[in-house]
């Protein structure tokens, strides 16, 4: 990410133009079309992040080295530069998508900007993290007036992230968990809440998300939108008179992401108890109880609205080294910027190079007047294992969570206890129940042994049993409330 000066506005005010841009890494490059690399890449669908490893869609030496965007070297990237108005939203006619060859002065950690930003660094010597915070600052704002995730959920539910790491000397494995907030989520300073709703929100083990992360979320979900628009400003423009020139056919059809908005008209009482839920200052159950109104979001080549962000049109394409579907997105682009240039060349009649090949353009050269068809890319190839791998991190990410809570159970003569929260009824016939376990954050269902329980009220629950490879865990009502372990944790006694 990097922001370029453009210059003093035409108004005489004095105040630089800022472009933002963002630069993916050009993994096409290396994996192009009918390439062997890209079947490996097509047969994995994606990475797989579990507690205990990381499996590539790609070779690590690929993925981690070749294809990254590593400091202080010479690395292929597509590039996007996107202008913003005052108010957040794109200018259209701004973006530019190039392939790009970029050398990365140094790269920073998240801790390492904020700190920076803290410290007041990033608005003076490193400024260009102060603008774009400020730029990720006026996104957010825009997609919350827009009416996002962000604005109608502004305190989502947050997830305990397990790790397992294989200690060498001890042969066993150390758990840690950190509770994590939704980074493309959650109450800042851009979604207009005040200190007294902050304040009023209980959670003793998870932090907002911070600015580092909101520039990184709003850049990524920016340049998702940005891509959508450039995409229909192609579409738009009218064909030049070319005369007896033969052209290249060149339509570019991306998958967009859409999301209907959701409707509050005809489920009324519904929309008027989330509205209760959140007056009376109950977060999680508010965020919980808000999930039943989104709708499935699908993917068409006809661009529409996301509701969840707030956008007009969104384009999935920012990880084209862990998603095969992004790695599709930036092949179509590739194959549509080289047809462009190929028609402007023959526009011209200059001799266009032997090297280009149909699985560069996605067609033949034509000989003929009217054009090739396009090899149309598939955006679909990918998504079964994709959706397969999903299962395999929960059940992972599960096993290793109740792994650390039989670990605590067995280093403890006493009972072992979490704070909750209830979220909401699930059956009340059978008096069950969401539960928010703020120390694990985890998402459980708990049978209510003192009957009904209203929205937001504070348990503790101890542990009666917990099977890490059955994945069952099951609670009962504390005797007391405070005990062992009901203080933050960051890992589990060693087995």
């Amino acid at each position: 990410i990097a922001v370029e000066v453009l210059g003093d506005d035409s108004d005489g005010g004095g105040e630089a133009r800022h472009r933002y841009w963002i630069h993916i890494a050009d993994v096409d490059r290396y994996a192009p079309r009918g390439s062997k690399l890209l079947n490996v890449a097509e047969r994995r669908g994606t990475s797989l992040y579990l507690p205990t490893m990381t499996l590539c869609m790609f070779p690590p030496n690929m993925s981690s080295e070749i294809m990254s965007l590593h400091a202080y070297e010479d690395k292929y990237a597509l590039s996007l530069g996107v202008e913003l108005n005052e108010d957040g939203s794109i200018i259209p006619s701004s973006v530019i998508l190039t392939p790009s060859v970029i050398s990365v002065d140094y790269r920073l950690t998240y801790d390492q900007v904020d700190e920076m930003l803290d410290e007041g660094v990033g608005y003076a010597e490193e400024w260009q993290l102060g603008a774009l915070l400020a730029a990720a600052t006026k996104r957010r704002s825009h997609r919350v007036n827009r009416g996002s995730t962000e604005g109608m959920v502004p305190f989502p539910i947050p997830k305990g992230m397990v790790t397992a790491n294989y200690d060498e000397k001890l042969g066993e494995y150390d758990i840690s968990l950190k509770i994590e907030t939704t980074h493309n989520s959650g109450a800042n300073i851009t979604t207009g809440g005040g200190d007294d709703i902050c304040d009023a929100h209980y959670d003793p083990y998870c932090t907002p998300v911070s600015s580092s992360q909101l520039i990184v979320t709003e850049m990524m979900i920016m340049a998702g939108e940005a891509i959508g628009k450039w995409q229909m400003q192609q579409a738009a423009q009218e064909e030049n008179d070319v005369g007896d020139a033969i052209q290249l056919s060149n339509e570019l059809k991306l998958p967009f992401r859409r999301q209907p908005a959701p409707d509050f008209k005809s489920r009324n009482a519904e929309k008027r108890q989330m509205d209760f839920l959140y007056e009376m200052g109950k977060r999680y159950p508010h965020a919980w109880y808000a999930r039943r109104f989104f709708n499935k979001v699908n993917v068409s080549e006809e661009p529409g609205p996301h509701f969840g962000m707030g956008l007009d049109c969104y384009v999935q394409w920012s990880s084209p080294i862990r998603r095969i579907t992004d790695l599709q997105v930036h092949a179509a682009l590739k194959r549509y910027l080289r047809r462009k240039r190929v028609n402007a060349m023959l526009s011209e009649g200059s001799t266009i190079p032997s090297s280009i090949t149909k699985m560069d353009l996605g067609c033949e050269l034509p000989k003929e007047r009217e054009g090739e068809e396009i090899d149309s890319i598939d955006y679909k190839s990918g998504l079964g294992m994709i959706f397969a791998g999903r299962p395999i991190q929960s059940s992972s990410s599960n096993y290793w969570l109740f792994e650390y809570i039989k670990r605590l159970v067995s280093s403890s003569d006493e009972e072992v206890m979490f704070e909750s929260v209830v979220l909401g009824c699930i059956n009340k016939d059978r008096f069950q129940y969401a539960v928010y376990i703020y120390e694990l954050g985890l998402e459980h269902r708990y049978l209510s042994e003192a009957g009904k329980l209203d929205e937001g009220k504070k348990l503790w629950l101890k542990v009666t049993s917990v099977n890490p490879k059955m994945e069952l865990l099951s609670f009962s009502l504390a005797s007391k409330s405070g005990g062992n372990h009901a203080r933050p944790m960051s890992s589990a006694p060693a087995a």
